[in-house]
């Protein structure tokens, strides 16, 4: 008879936070056991996408005692302060982020917990470091998806960049690794006047393609800068002159 008592009481206590986290669209991040962290905070990530210029800010130290985070999951090593824009327009503002990669999510702190948004599409937009990130639609090799982009460039033609965990070697079944490896990928994406983004690669041949419809300047811009196309920064320049024939 006491147990029920326990357990009926429990479950009232419990029942107002868990239904107010799933009406904000928040759930809780689990936080690794002690028998996990030391590989976990070991792991080594390798970026096989040629960006020169996105080097990365570091990121805030851990607020409050918290955790840094794991290497190779996450955009920064540690937390960035930064806001929130959500898709009713609300702004979640002065809050400490970091972008999980791996698992596509934007998790904060509230109150000393670390905290993810359960539903990306109810994240508008979200910025720290002067960086501005974006949840779009994207179509590539036949498919449509979205994702999380940052903007590399904004105007009429918008340049981003689309960042994801492309393998994950367990060093539990591989022998030859003392540590989880996690291989990151980038791929570029353009948006012209709101469509759906297109990928586009880092080469003249991509770029006169996605910029056919004014491919001669774009080509004599290319060509009087002597511009190889091989670097992000060339993408944003090139994105940038196309905006300026709009």
């Amino acid at each position: 008879m006491k147990r029920s008592v326990v357990l009926i009481l429990a479950c009232i206590i419990i029942m107002p936070f868990a239904a107010r986290s799933q009406n904000e669209g928040i759930k809780a991040v689990a936080n690794p056991r002690p028998i996990e962290k030391s590989t976990m905070y070991s792991q080594v990530t390798q970026d096989l996408a040629l960006i020169q210029d996105q080097g990365t800010t570091g990121g805030a130290t851990s607020p409050s005692g918290l955790s840094p985070g794991t290497k190779g999951l996450y955009l920064e090593p540690g937390w960035s302060q930064g806001s929130v824009m959500l898709s009713d327009l609300n702004v979640m503002d002065n809050i400490f982020l970091r972008y999980d990669i791996y698992h596509q999510q934007i998790q904060f702190i509230r109150e000393n917990d670390t905290l993810a948004f359960s539903k990306p599409e109810e994240v508008k937009c979200f910025m720290f470091d002067n960086r501005k990130f974006v949840y779009e639609n994207f179509q590539s090799n036949g498919i449509t998806g979205n994702s999380y982009f940052e903007i590399l460039s904004d105007g009429n033609c918008k340049l981003f960049v689309r960042r994801t965990v492309k393998y994950h070697l367990d060093s539990d079944s591989e022998s030859n690794l003392t540590d989880d490896l996690y291989i990151r990928e980038c791929e570029y994406y353009i948006s012209k006047n709101g469509s759906i983004a297109q990928p586009i690669r880092a080469c003249r041949k991509s770029v006169l393609c996605a910029f056919k419809d004014k491919e001669k300047q774009v080509k004599e811009y290319m060509d009087n800068n002597n511009l190889k196309m091989n670097t992000c920064d060339q993408l944003k320049q090139v994105v940038a002159y196309y905006n300026s024939l709009q």
